[in-house]
């Protein structure tokens, strides 16, 4: 989900400005193969979807639409047949990821933008996605 991170440069810009075991071998492959063609897939969604957000609205907007984008790619993953314990992991991390978006938005609903700003700062920022599907051999997510 961290497909996001593309777009993170000017969305750090402006988050700144606006605040004064396992399977075998074979399966694990199999599997990683099916969820990094799914990924692509949604990189490019994500990468048509976003601009370069600059004002608290803009990124309240942002939010929305990654949270709405990095939920329906998780439904397309855990459609991935063959998913291994690394993969059941790194659908996991994207949950958190989910639900951190979830906070941020939340925040902002309840009138709080420096909170709004942090919370999505420490989701634009969260490597965990990313090294879980790395671990899982899918290095297209995350």
């Amino acid at each position: 989900m961290r497909w996001f991170l593309l777009a993170a440069a000017p969305i750090a810009a402006a988050l700144a400005a606006a605040m004064p075991a396992a399977a075998a071998p074979t399966a694990q492959q199999s599997w990683a193969s099916d969820a990094n063609k799914v990924c692509t897939v949604w990189i490019a969604k994500a990468k048509k979807e976003f601009g370069s957000p600059v004002t608290p609205a803009q990124l309240y907007a942002f939010a929305h639409k990654a949270k709405t984008l990095e939920t329906q790619e998780l439904a397309a993953l855990q459609k991935v047949p063959g998913r291994t314990d690394a993969g059941t992991a790194a659908l996991a991390a994207v949950r958190v990821d989910i639900a951190e978006i979830g906070s941020a938005i939340k925040a902002y609903d309840q009138g709080k933008p420096a909170q709004f700003v942090t919370i999505l700062k420490r989701y634009l920022n969260d490597g965990r996605p990313k090294s879980a599907f790395a671990i899982a051999g899918a290095s297209q997510c995350g």
